[in-house]
């Protein structure tokens, strides 16, 4: 039987919507741990990799930039964070705390809720991605005419993080245990995705796995983008980041529970 979605019920979503994003911004800038690993330490890193640059300036036109290999890889750091421990981890600390049980025993639709974490964290992302291109511009490295190619590699990896971030918080009930596991994995990712380290130095097997991560994908658009680092195809980059944002969003949205025992 088909459910009809009458327009009173679309107002009830709209507003549960809009209250939903100004509960996830006020939780988001509260919570001290969300705060420094969203917002603070990401600055940290950037101005780590500034003051390399000044004591150590690119040796000739191919030699290692500090400046120009940081921006990129601050951003991705920064994205992963803000999806992974400014959304999994506080997704499961509701849960945790019997707020998701509460909210699942109103009318609240799953995609609603999920979709309303959504935008004060693209927000964030805006701001961040403003001030880092900014630099990449103020250093020559970002050309103007790369800007709509930037924004587009950026809106995919973002969605793409950010469903693989609700996909972690999909079931989990500790967030403890999320933190470390995140805190493991996310410098693995960005090790093996050729911001911080060249891929070529890699054993030839650990390099092809490394070369096909979709975050690895994410960063060579990044570095192509932002600092005209020659890379891959853009095109190539933008269908995998597509599709795992759509498979992530699907199993999130399908694997997703208010409580710890839900049975779908």
């Amino acid at each position: 039987m088909t459910t009809l979605t009458t327009p009173s019920a679309r107002v009830r979503e709209y507003g549960a919507f809009a209250e939903l994003t100004k509960a996830n911004a006020r939780e988001l800038i509260r919570d001290p741990k969300n705060f420094f690993f969203v917002l603070v330490f990401p600055l940290i890193f950037m101005a780590l990799f500034l003051f390399m640059g000044t004591l150590n300036p690119a040796d000739g036109p191919g030699g290692f930039d500090p400046i120009r290999s940081g921006i990129p890889a601050v951003l991705l750091m920064a994205f992963m964070s803000l999806a992974f421990f400014g959304t999994a981890t506080p997704l499961i600390s509701l849960r945790q705390k019997g707020t998701l049980r509460m909210l699942g025993t109103t009318p609240l639709n799953r995609t609603v809720f999920i979709l309303a974490q959504a935008p004060v964290r693209f927000a964030i992302a805006l701001g961040q991605l403003a001030a880092l291109s900014a630099a990449a511009l103020a250093t020559g490295f970002l050309e103007p005419s790369a800007i709509g190619r930037l924004l587009i590699s950026c809106a995919l990896g973002l969605a793409m993080l950010f469903a693989l971030g609700y996909m972690v918080a999909a079931r989990m009930r500790n967030p403890e245990l999320a933190n470390g596991v995140l805190a493991l994995i996310m410098p693995v990712l960005l090790m093996f995705s050729g911001v911080f380290l060249p891929l070529e130095i890699l054993p030839e097997g650990v390099r092809a796995v490394a070369e096909r991560l979709p975050t690895s994908y994410f960063a060579d658009a990044l570095r192509q983008d932002l600092v005209g680092v020659p890379g891959g195809s853009i095109t190539t980059a933008w269908l995998v980041m597509a599709g795992v944002a759509a498979v992530a969003a699907t199993v999130a949205v399908t694997l997703f529970s208010w409580t710890d025992g839900e049975k779908r």
